[in-house]
């Protein structure tokens, strides 16, 4: 089974993309609600893919992407940016 993380900042985006996918695709889902936490369970999880928000308050997509490229535990993960 795929394995995919969203990060978001609202929970609604949360919930409708982790049904949709866990619905459609079978994907299993893990969400976060911030860019750090995103981060963390990436690292644990190892997830197959990362659905992230561009705009969140505190720490953004972008500059969470590029942290995430800057750890070699979560570096090779696919990352797909989304924003309203």
């Amino acid at each position: 089974m795929r394995r995919i993380l969203i990060i978001d900042d609202e929970d609604d985006i949360r919930e409708v993309a982790a049904l949709s996918l866990e619905a459609t695709a079978g994907w299993q889902v893990f969400t976060a609600s911030s860019g750090l936490e995103g981060i963390s369970m990436a690292s644990v999880e190892q997830p197959d893919a990362i659905l992230m928000d561009v705009m969140m308050p505190g720490v953004d997509g972008p500059a969470t992407f590029r942290r995430m490229q800057q750890d070699p535990a979560v570096a090779h993960i696919p990352v797909l940016l989304l924003t309203a």
